[in-house]
């Protein structure tokens, strides 16, 4: 009995080892893919100072809020939500002591451009 339980514990692993890692997909629905990307390039980008966090977490709520916004069917609130992120990260960027990387700016405001034309298609 031992052995069988053994080799199903074996089984078990070797099935969540093919999977892979869990997938960062937290919106879904419209544009998910492209909100997805925005979320990504947030949650990695690399802030600077002691505000770094909160920057985050304010760019991420304004996230939250376009996806609530596409939700409703208020597309045009939806993309101010997100050219508020994109002017935040240009913000942080061009600051006379930046507060956010140059190249995860570049990827964040990449990032909210396709959202932003996945958002406009709707």
């Amino acid at each position: 009995m031992r052995n069988f339980a053994v080799s199903i514990a074996i089984g078990f692993m070797a099935i969540v080892m093919s999977i892979g890692p869990a997938q960062a997909d937290h919106y879904v629905g419209a544009c998910s893919v492209e909100l997805n990307s925005v979320h990504a390039a947030i949650a990695g980008a690399t802030f600077y100072g002691a505000t770094g966090e909160t920057n985050r977490s304010l760019m991420l709520a304004k996230l939250e809020a376009a996806n609530a916004k596409i939700a409703l069917l208020k597309y045009s609130d939806a993309i101010d939500k997100l050219d508020d992120i994109s002017a935040k990260a240009t913000e942080l960027v061009n600051a006379a002591k930046p507060k956010l990387s140059s190249e995860s700016g570049t990827v964040i405001n990449t990032a909210v451009s396709s959202a932003i034309g996945c958002v406009g298609g709707l």
